[in-house]
């Protein structure tokens, strides 16, 4: 259980585009050199973040750019545009426990209120860290 690659390879993706988006024509070959993977799954991850409103994507040979500023793209929007059910995919509950087992049949309410205490917590830590703090890490590692 975790936070699929593709979160951290739209974050590479959407970090580059904030840094030389202005000087260089944003592609997804471009950016499959600098993630170091395939330029369609560049591409599949372009599509879900225009969806959700963070990236403008023209027709054509490349030029996206964000849609919106870096302070209002918040990890969770990112993983959930990529992964809508990313959360329950992270603390999922086994989907066949035996009803012939008194742990089995209960083990569901038992751990559903611990398991969304957890999934608002990550969901607050999420939202807490936008692209701008990002941005911000990559410039002081910068220097």
């Amino acid at each position: 259980m975790r936070i699929s690659t593709k979160c951290s390879i739209a974050v590479h993706c959407l970090l580059f585009i904030n840094e030389y988006g202005n000087i260089k024509k944003t592609t997804s070959e471009l950016l499959a050199l600098s993630t170091g993977c395939n330029p369609v799954m560049i591409r599949s991850i372009f599509s879900a973040l225009k969806k959700a409103g963070i990236l403008i994507v023209p027709p054509g040979t490349g030029g996206a750019r964000l849609a919106c500023p870096a302070s209002e793209i918040s990890l969770y929007r990112i993983c959930t545009a990529l992964e809508p059910n990313v959360l329950e995919k992270m603390i999922g509950l086994h989907p066949f426990p035996s009803a012939l087992c008194p742990i089995g049949r209960s083990i569901h309410a038992v751990l559903d209120n611990a398991y969304e205490k957890i999934r608002a917590d990550m969901q607050k830590s999420l939202r807490s860290v936008t692209l701008e703090d990002i941005v911000r890490q990559y410039h002081n590692n910068q220097g």
